[in-house]
């Protein structure tokens, strides 16, 4: 068994396997750029006004003619005299003479001409062409992840495909004899299974959808099989159960059998001790307790960053924030805790039905409150570190 630190270490320090595509602009939400992308064009691509409005060459008269108008969609260079005005509306280019756009309710009209209120400043209300990026400079680095901002913001600049990291695939073993299928007659000793659908709702969030469930007996051959054909077919193995010391869990000696080689079993922490990871050349293993607030938590903890990993994302942990405790605490246990919080302004309360078995407080909580395992005593007020769960 060892630590949550020491664990934590191995996952960071984890190599992984990347690779990269070119995908549709449209297709790349939540996806990481596996290259830094570079603008092809100035943009704005040409000098276009701000506001609806006059545009005139600056200057300290009042009283100007307008003798053309520029609107969305044509380009007419107009050359301008002195005392003379454009009528100008918002995304319309502007003419080279141009330097000043005079917004329309600081403009008093009548017929063909203008008296302005307020003589504005030079260059006032002009989007210059290239003044938000220009052609060769730098759109966005390698690791970023594309938002719908993105999107709008590199198609604007008209690159319809990104060099992307491909997201893993991934398959979820559930093994367990007592489980049933939820719309199944409900036996005596029997349980629903629901660990599969909870993982893959997490692996949706993070916009994976290669997913595939598969369940299997306790039953030791049938097990060895299932992992050796699923480890072929997937690129991260996450099972849920078996992975404990009953005489029915046979997980670990199914991984042995399959020659993935143990990177480290049992952590010293609650819930989620006998979690186990494993690996077998490029491909990730992962046996989660079956437990569902062990699950749970141990695919917060553990396998995200992993899945964050492979995603090429620079950030991998569940970002951590620092809040007064509302209620005094003990961790009797020497092991690292991991409770099931909810946060309030700069406060965070520990939940009720903290058990690994309960996923009560874990659907109404929004962090997991870090108790380290040395600590053994926490004051009302105290400062604790906060693992912020996926909205």
């Amino acid at each position: 068994m060892i630590s949550y630190s020491d664990a934590i270490k191995i996952i960071e320090n984890q190599s992984v396997n990347l690779k990269d595509f070119l995908l549709p602009i449209n297709d790349c939400l939540g996806y990481t750029l596996s290259r830094d992308i570079y603008s092809p064009i100035d943009f704005p691509p040409f000098s276009q006004s701000a506001m609806d409005g006059y545009a005139i060459k600056f200057s300290d008269i009042k009283s100007f003619k307008v003798v053309a108008e520029s609107k969305a969609g044509k380009a007419n260079n107009i050359n301008l005299n002195a005392g003379e005005a454009i009528r100008i509306f918002t995304g319309a280019y502007v003419s080279s003479g141009v330097d000043a756009i005079v917004i329309q309710e600081k403009v008093t009209l009548s017929k063909k001409n203008i008296i302005i209120d307020e003589i504005p400043r030079k260059n006032q209300n002009i989007r210059f062409k290239g003044e938000q990026i220009k052609k060769g400079d730098l759109i966005l680095s390698k690791g970023s992840i594309i938002n719908p901002a993105s999107i709008g913001y590199i198609l604007s600049l008209g690159i319809n495909k990104l060099p992307v990291y491909k997201k893993p695939s991934v398959v979820i073993i559930v093994s367990g004899d007592e489980l049933v299928s939820v719309g199944a007659n409900l036996d005596e000793g029997k349980i629903y299974e629901s660990n599969s659908s909870m993982i893959k709702a997490c692996l949706y969030k993070e916009g994976i959808r290669d997913i595939k469930i598969v369940k299997v007996k306790d039953n030791l051959d049938q097990t060895v099989k299932t992992i050796q054909n699923q480890i072929k077919n997937s690129d991260v193995v996450i099972v849920s159960g078996g992975i404990s010391v009953g005489d029915y869990d046979f997980v670990r000696d199914a991984m042995k059998k399959n020659d993935v080689k143990e990177v480290f079993y049992k952590v010293n922490q609650k819930p989620g001790k006998p979690i186990w990871f494993g690996r077998k050349k490029n491909k990730i293993i992962f046996a989660l307790p079956g437990n569902p607030g062990s699950t749970l938590t141990c695919f917060y903890i553990y396998v995200l960053p992993i899945l964050r990993k492979i995603q090429g994302r620079k950030s991998i942990h569940l970002d951590k924030i620092r809040l007064k405790i509302d209620q005094n605490l003990e961790n009797n246990f020497k092991k690292t805790l991991f409770l099931k919080g909810r946060i309030n302004f700069e406060n965070v309360l520990s939940l009720k039905a903290q058990s690994s078995a309960k996923l009560s407080s874990f659907s109404l909580c929004d962090t997991l409150i870090y108790i380290p395992e040395k600590k053994g005593k926490i004051s009302k007020n105290d400062k604790v570190d906060c693992f912020l769960l996926p909205k």
